[in-house]
Protein backbone atom coordinates (compact mmCIF):
# COMPACT_ATOMS: atom_id res chain seq x y z
CA UNK A 1 0.00 0.00 0.00
CA UNK A 2 1.05 3.56 -1.38
CA UNK A 3 1.70 6.21 1.72
CA UNK A 4 -0.51 9.31 1.43
CA UNK A 5 1.28 11.80 1.26
CA UNK A 6 -0.44 15.66 1.25
CA UNK A 7 0.95 19.14 1.32
CA UNK A 8 2.73 18.72 -1.98
CA UNK A 9 1.56 20.21 -4.96
CA UNK A 10 3.21 19.11 -8.61
CA UNK A 11 5.67 22.06 -10.15
CA UNK A 12 4.59 25.04 -12.05
CA UNK A 13 5.44 25.17 -15.77
CA UNK A 14 7.12 28.12 -16.67
CA UNK A 15 5.54 29.33 -19.94
CA UNK A 16 8.23 29.21 -23.09
CA UNK A 17 8.61 32.83 -24.32
CA UNK A 18 10.23 33.78 -27.54
CA UNK A 19 11.08 36.12 -30.16
CA UNK A 20 10.95 35.90 -34.03
CA UNK A 21 11.54 38.68 -36.74
CA UNK A 22 10.29 35.85 -39.45
CA UNK A 23 6.63 35.91 -38.42
CA UNK A 24 3.76 34.65 -40.46
CA UNK A 25 1.42 37.09 -41.70
CA UNK A 26 -1.57 35.50 -39.34
CA UNK A 27 0.02 35.72 -36.80
CA UNK A 28 0.81 39.88 -37.58
CA UNK A 29 -2.85 39.89 -38.34
CA UNK A 30 -3.72 38.75 -35.13
CA UNK A 31 -1.90 40.98 -33.47
CA UNK A 32 -2.87 44.05 -35.46
CA UNK A 33 -6.61 42.77 -35.55
CA UNK A 34 -6.12 42.90 -31.63
CA UNK A 35 -4.07 46.18 -31.38
CA UNK A 36 -6.30 47.92 -33.12
CA UNK A 37 -9.72 46.71 -31.87
CA UNK A 38 -7.99 48.58 -28.23
CA UNK A 39 -7.99 52.23 -27.16
CA UNK A 40 -4.66 53.68 -28.85
CA UNK A 41 -5.57 57.06 -28.15
CA UNK A 42 -3.13 58.20 -25.82
CA UNK A 43 -0.53 55.02 -27.04
CA UNK A 44 0.52 55.84 -30.96
CA UNK A 45 1.42 59.04 -32.54
CA UNK A 46 -0.22 60.07 -35.77
CA UNK A 47 2.51 59.44 -37.60
CA UNK A 48 1.99 55.58 -36.51
CA UNK A 49 1.38 53.28 -39.97
CA UNK A 50 -2.25 53.10 -40.30
CA UNK A 51 -2.65 49.80 -41.63
CA UNK A 52 -0.50 46.80 -41.04
CA UNK A 53 0.25 46.81 -44.76
CA UNK A 54 2.43 50.16 -44.12
CA UNK A 55 3.64 48.91 -40.68
CA UNK A 56 5.26 45.97 -43.20
CA UNK A 57 6.15 48.10 -45.48
CA UNK A 58 8.86 50.12 -42.88
CA UNK A 59 9.94 46.70 -41.65
CA UNK A 60 10.65 45.51 -44.81
CA UNK A 61 12.40 49.06 -45.77
CA UNK A 62 14.02 48.39 -42.88
CA UNK A 63 13.06 51.64 -40.71
CA UNK A 64 11.77 49.56 -38.12
CA UNK A 65 13.50 46.45 -36.62
CA UNK A 66 10.00 43.84 -35.48
CA UNK A 67 10.03 41.19 -33.18
CA UNK A 68 6.95 39.11 -32.81
CA UNK A 69 6.69 37.42 -29.10
CA UNK A 70 4.93 34.21 -28.10
CA UNK A 71 3.81 32.39 -25.11
CA UNK A 72 3.87 28.50 -25.69
CA UNK A 73 3.61 29.28 -29.40
CA UNK A 74 0.54 31.67 -29.46
CA UNK A 75 0.67 35.27 -30.45
CA UNK A 76 1.39 37.27 -27.05
CA UNK A 77 2.20 40.60 -29.19
CA UNK A 78 5.12 42.27 -30.84
CA UNK A 79 7.97 44.57 -30.03
CA UNK A 80 10.11 46.77 -32.50
CA UNK A 81 13.06 49.51 -32.21
CA UNK A 82 11.97 52.88 -34.45
CA UNK A 83 13.68 55.75 -35.42
CA UNK A 84 17.29 53.41 -35.57
CA UNK A 85 20.47 54.85 -35.01
CA UNK A 86 23.08 53.63 -37.73
CA UNK A 87 27.04 52.72 -37.72
CA UNK A 88 28.93 53.29 -40.56
CA UNK A 89 28.60 50.11 -41.67
CA UNK A 90 25.32 49.86 -41.89
CA UNK A 91 24.28 48.39 -38.56
CA UNK A 92 21.74 49.61 -36.07
CA UNK A 93 23.40 50.47 -32.79
CA UNK A 94 20.26 52.29 -31.17
CA UNK A 95 16.69 52.52 -31.46
CA UNK A 96 13.42 53.92 -29.63
CA UNK A 97 11.21 50.98 -28.58
CA UNK A 98 7.74 50.32 -29.32
CA UNK A 99 5.22 47.71 -28.27
CA UNK A 100 1.78 46.14 -28.30
CA UNK A 101 0.95 42.98 -26.15
CA UNK A 102 -2.26 41.12 -25.89
CA UNK A 103 -4.28 41.77 -22.87
CA UNK A 104 -3.59 38.63 -21.60
CA UNK A 105 0.23 38.85 -21.79
CA UNK A 106 0.80 41.94 -20.27
CA UNK A 107 2.51 42.07 -16.96
CA UNK A 108 5.19 39.57 -15.97
CA UNK A 109 4.91 37.71 -19.54
CA UNK A 110 5.26 41.00 -21.59
CA UNK A 111 8.59 42.10 -19.20
CA UNK A 112 10.22 38.59 -20.12
CA UNK A 113 9.24 39.13 -23.95
CA UNK A 114 11.34 42.21 -23.74
CA UNK A 115 13.98 41.06 -21.65
CA UNK A 116 13.89 38.27 -24.77
CA UNK A 117 13.95 40.76 -27.23
CA UNK A 118 16.71 42.75 -26.07
CA UNK A 119 18.53 39.90 -25.75
CA UNK A 120 17.95 39.63 -29.71
CA UNK A 121 19.32 42.94 -30.61
CA UNK A 122 22.12 43.29 -28.15
CA UNK A 123 23.25 40.28 -29.67
CA UNK A 124 22.84 42.40 -33.08
CA UNK A 125 24.57 44.80 -31.72
CA UNK A 126 22.00 47.30 -30.51
CA UNK A 127 23.28 48.84 -27.53
CA UNK A 128 21.13 51.93 -26.96
CA UNK A 129 17.38 51.93 -25.82
CA UNK A 130 15.31 54.73 -25.86
CA UNK A 131 11.45 55.29 -25.01
CA UNK A 132 9.25 58.21 -25.64
CA UNK A 133 5.42 57.91 -23.67
CA UNK A 134 2.42 59.86 -24.05
CA UNK A 135 2.21 62.08 -20.42
CA UNK A 136 -0.90 60.20 -20.27
CA UNK A 137 -0.20 57.19 -21.07
CA UNK A 138 0.38 56.02 -17.24
CA UNK A 139 0.46 52.65 -18.02
CA UNK A 140 3.37 52.43 -20.53
CA UNK A 141 4.73 54.40 -18.09
CA UNK A 142 4.63 52.09 -15.77
CA UNK A 143 6.18 49.47 -17.98
CA UNK A 144 9.06 51.05 -19.45
CA UNK A 145 10.18 52.78 -15.53
CA UNK A 146 8.97 50.24 -13.23
CA UNK A 147 8.86 47.08 -15.42
CA UNK A 148 11.55 47.62 -17.96
CA UNK A 149 13.74 49.63 -15.46
CA UNK A 150 14.16 52.75 -17.91
CA UNK A 151 15.53 55.71 -16.70
CA UNK A 152 13.47 58.94 -16.92
CA UNK A 153 15.45 61.64 -19.14
CA UNK A 154 12.17 64.60 -18.59
CA UNK A 155 9.19 65.51 -20.06
CA UNK A 156 9.76 66.73 -23.62
CA UNK A 157 7.18 69.39 -24.46
CA UNK A 158 5.08 69.34 -27.96
CA UNK A 159 7.10 66.26 -29.34
CA UNK A 160 4.56 64.61 -31.49
CA UNK A 161 0.84 65.13 -33.05
CA UNK A 162 -1.94 62.92 -31.33
CA UNK A 163 -5.10 63.65 -33.00
CA UNK A 164 -3.27 66.28 -34.91
CA UNK A 165 -2.97 67.95 -31.46
CA UNK A 166 0.74 68.66 -30.03
CA UNK A 167 1.67 66.50 -26.90
CA UNK A 168 4.25 66.35 -24.25
CA UNK A 169 6.10 63.33 -24.08
CA UNK A 170 8.27 61.58 -20.80
CA UNK A 171 11.23 60.59 -22.80
CA UNK A 172 13.49 57.15 -20.99
CA UNK A 173 16.76 55.63 -21.75
CA UNK A 174 17.95 52.13 -20.76
CA UNK A 175 21.06 53.08 -19.58
CA UNK A 176 21.36 56.37 -17.29
CA UNK A 177 24.57 57.37 -19.18
CA UNK A 178 22.81 57.63 -22.39
CA UNK A 179 20.42 60.73 -20.67
CA UNK A 180 22.26 63.25 -23.00
CA UNK A 181 22.36 61.16 -26.05
CA UNK A 182 18.62 60.34 -25.59
CA UNK A 183 17.73 64.11 -25.30
CA UNK A 184 19.71 65.19 -28.54
CA UNK A 185 18.03 62.10 -30.59
CA UNK A 186 14.28 63.36 -28.78
CA UNK A 187 15.30 66.54 -30.29
CA UNK A 188 15.90 65.77 -33.73
CA UNK A 189 12.74 63.28 -33.55
CA UNK A 190 10.98 66.35 -32.85
CA UNK A 191 12.06 68.76 -35.34
CA UNK A 192 10.94 65.82 -37.91
CA UNK A 193 7.97 64.69 -36.45
CA UNK A 194 6.48 68.23 -35.34
CA UNK A 195 4.89 70.43 -38.93
CA UNK A 196 7.08 73.66 -39.59
CA UNK A 197 5.31 76.76 -37.87
CA UNK A 198 3.74 79.06 -40.75
CA UNK A 199 6.37 81.52 -41.34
Amino acid sequence: MQPIVTGVTAPTRRPHLTVTDTPTLEQLQVWWKTMQSDDLSVAYADSFPATLTDFRFEVTHGEKLLLLGLVDGQVAGALWLHDLLHRRDGSVSAGWVGCYFLSGYRGRLALGLWQTARRHWEAAGVVHFFSAANVANRRSQALIARGAHFHRVGRFPNFSLYHRQPADVIIYTMHAEDTRLAWELATARAARQMPRAAS
